[in-house]
């Protein structure tokens, strides 16, 4: 892995200058996303190699239909970032994993852009984090999951000062008298929880009645906790909890520093720099249309300083209004902590 050049900090500073911007008042999204192309080809050596080769000339690539996406793997195998190994980092997140199976690193040079790009994603789908709280059910989450860091991070930003008050394990009782209390502060609360750990509370406490003003927002996951089950099915088991009628999902990994929502029915909205994209089944080569299943390739223009073009071991299919679904994971693909909860044969 040779060295990069000594001007990769600034143009990358220049690159965040840029997508705040973008951020802020909108823009050419296309345009920013060449750029980035063509700054991880010099200064990413994971990358550019990837992208050598495959025959790519990046000057040649004049749309980001051309561009080409480094499956995740690369992740857990290399060092994916544009700054040298063993340089400084504000954090390397780990992905979840069972024993004895490589982890993907992802290194995070400046935490705060992540807290930043995270809050903005979520404000997008659900509104301002004011006059909410929000408790986590995330229990087997390891402390260098970006997933805690980013629920941690969302509480400071809903005013929440002790935050290890708002995580809970399996006492239900706790849950519910911290969800009711709250309520009644004139609070709403958003449940952000592994899919498991919500299934438990919901198959193991009769409710004399459903929580009002509380939301449940399930991250995926039944990794070791029995098998995979279809997202209707959780869903339903998960509405006689609250009183409101949709169950919200988060879609995101270790290698995205940006997530996608839903706030009902499994469509997942994404903010304007992070893009969803299907690859054909049968040819990896061509796009698929809407509705047609095939893999999930992610554009995540956040990632400014590992990999923006990130292609997943996950199926799953676009629609013409700009939602996405998941629909389960590639045969023997690794079943990991994203959000997973259906696989059609």
């Amino acid at each position: 892995m040779q060295n990069q050049p000594n001007d990769t900090g600034a143009l990358l500073a220049d690159l965040r200058v840029q997508m705040r911007q973008l951020m802020r008042k909108g823009g050419d999204w296309e345009a920013f996303a060449l750029k980035v192309f063509r700054f991880q080809c010099v200064h990413n050596p994971v990358y550019g190699e990837f992208i050598r080769l495959r025959g790519v000339d990046p000057k040649a690539v004049t749309s980001t239909s051309e561009v080409l996406y480094l499956p995740v793997p690369f992740f857990q195998s290399h060092w994916v970032s544009v700054f040298d190994e063993g340089a400084p980092m504000d954090r390397i997140f780990e992905s979840s994993g069972t024993t004895g199976q490589r982890r993907s690193r992802h290194p995070v040079d400046d935490l705060g852009w992540y807290d930043e790009v995270a809050a903005a994603g979520f404000e997008h789908c659900f509104g301002a984090f004011a006059g909410r709280k929000i408790a986590a059910l995330l229990p087997g989450y390891r402390p260098e999951s970006s997933l805690i860091h980013m629920v941690r991070s969302f509480m400071q930003r809903c005013g929440q000062q002790d935050r290890s008050e708002w995580f809970f394990m399996e006492d239900w009782v706790a849950l519910e008298q911290k969800l009711s209390t709250t309520v009644e502060e004139g609070q709403n609360v958003l449940v952000i929880g592994v899919t498991h750990a919500l299934l438990n509370w919901a198959t193991q406490v009769e409710m004399e009645e459903p929580l009002d003003c509380v939301q449940l927002l399930e991250t995926g996951g039944m990794k070791g906790h029995g098998p995979e089950r279809i997202r209707e099915e959780v869903h339903a088991a998960l509405r006689p909890l609250v009183t409101t009628p949709d169950i919200g999902s988060e879609y995101g990994m270790t290698e995205l520093l940006s997530q996608a929502w839903s706030a009902g029915q499994g469509r997942f909205v994404t903010p304007p720099w992070m893009i969803v994209r299907i690859a054909a089944m049968n040819d990896p080569g061509a796009w698929a249309p809407h509705g047609k299943q095939g893999r999930i390739r992610i554009m995540d223009l956040a990632n400014l300083a590992s990999c923006a073009f990130v292609e997943t071991s996950d199926i799953g299919l676009t629609h013409p209004d700009g939602t996405f679904e998941v629909l389960g994971r590639f045969d023997h693909a690794e079943v990991r902590g994203c959000n997973l909860l259906t696989f059609d044969g």
